[in-house]
């Protein structure tokens, strides 16, 4: 009997360690291991049942959606065909399964989203530079037959289209590195007030060969951010080239600076003719343009795109609006 019985007990022993190495594996606690141990020996196989059919439940609920995850993940990359990459939406569960689902998809929604933004992107440019190139075209084969008299006016449209191109080219350029440059660039911290201050004291020698007027209305205390000092320098001067390009001698263009509710608030005004109203979203898209004829091919109708794209990576907000009195506004509003 005392043989007997130890075999029994050596078996339970065995079952237990069975049952502990099992369901260690589906992930319970050591402590309901442990507690296996001091089950009679009846009700080791009904606790192993129970323990399978929970890794079965478990593997169900969390196996097959990471399963189906990463096929769909792999799909594009063994498919024969080209196509969007398809991720199942689990978004309903409310486990850390449903999460990942939205993260993935959401990724490659962002992911597709920049895609159809760059062919966008290579669309618009072509079509910018075709306009001159065709014009450079058309004045070249005239040259070629024209009078003496009529070359000093095809040798301006030339020159004026030249200058449109490169302006084009050293803009496109900017632009196409610009995400890549704002995620490697290390944000610091930097004080908006004096920036402006140098950027004003910089500019307005320049505008005032032109007859224009800069002022500054700046707080005498520092207003301290974090960012990238060179990216942010370029949206202000953007802003101020912008006004001055709308003004005519005797205007003023205006640049304030103040702080609202943890913000920084950056006013640039100039006196001109203003913005259409059905425009003011507009001018911030790429190529959009609405300046005088005198100034054909010195913009490249990208410069408040930048100023935009770079105001957004920055966490601010960036818009235009008219002025009562006349003119136009230009508001950029940034965390302090």
């Amino acid at each position: 009997m005392a043989s007997q019985g130890s075999t029994a007990t050596g078996c339970s022993r065995l079952w237990w360690r069975m049952l502990a190495l099992h369901l260690a594996a589906t992930g319970l606690t050591c402590a309901a291991v442990a507690a296996m141990g001091h089950l009679p020996w009846g009700a080791i196989p009904a606790a192993l049942l129970i323990a399978v059919g929970s890794s079965l439940v478990l593997a169900r609920m969390i196996g097959r959606p990471l399963r189906d995850l990463t096929q769909a993940a792999r799909h594009r990359e063994d498919a024969a065909e080209p196509g969007r990459i398809s991720f199942p939406d689990m978004t309903d569960r409310s486990d850390e399964i449903g999460r990942l689902s939205e993260a993935l998809r959401d990724m490659v929604a962002a992911l597709y989203d920049r895609i159809d933004a760059n062919e966008q992107f290579a669309a618009d440019v072509a079509h910018e530079v075709k306009n001159p190139l065709a014009s450079l075209r058309s004045a070249v084969e005239t040259l070629r037959i024209a009078r003496e008299d009529q070359r000093p006016v095809l040798m301006e449209i030339i020159e004026t289209d030249v200058r449109r191109l490169d302006r084009l080219v050293s803009d496109i350029s900017a632009a196409s590195r610009l995400d890549s440059e704002l995620v490697k660039e290390g944000e610091e911290p930097l004080d908006l007030t004096l920036l402006l201050g140098q950027i004003c004291e910089h500019l307005a020698p320049r505008m005032a060969d032109r007859g224009v007027a800069l002022t500054a209305r700046l707080p005498t205390v520092p207003v301290r951010l974090t960012g990238l000092e060179d990216r942010l320098a370029q949206v202000f001067v953007n802003l101020i080239d912008n006004a001055a390009s709308f003004s005519q001698p005797g205007d003023e263009v205006a640049v304030a600076l103040s702080t609202r509710d943890g913000t920084a608030v950056v006013v640039v005004e100039d006196a001109g003719p203003g913005i259409p109203e059905e425009a003011l979203t507009r001018v911030f898209d790429r190529f959009y343009s609405q300046r005088p004829q005198r100034q054909f091919g010195m913009h490249s109708g990208l410069g408040l795109a930048i100023s935009r794209q770079i105001v957004t990576a920055h966490g601010g907000a960036i818009w235009a609006e008219n002025r009562a009195e006349g003119g136009a506004r230009l508001v950029v509003v940034l965390p302090a």
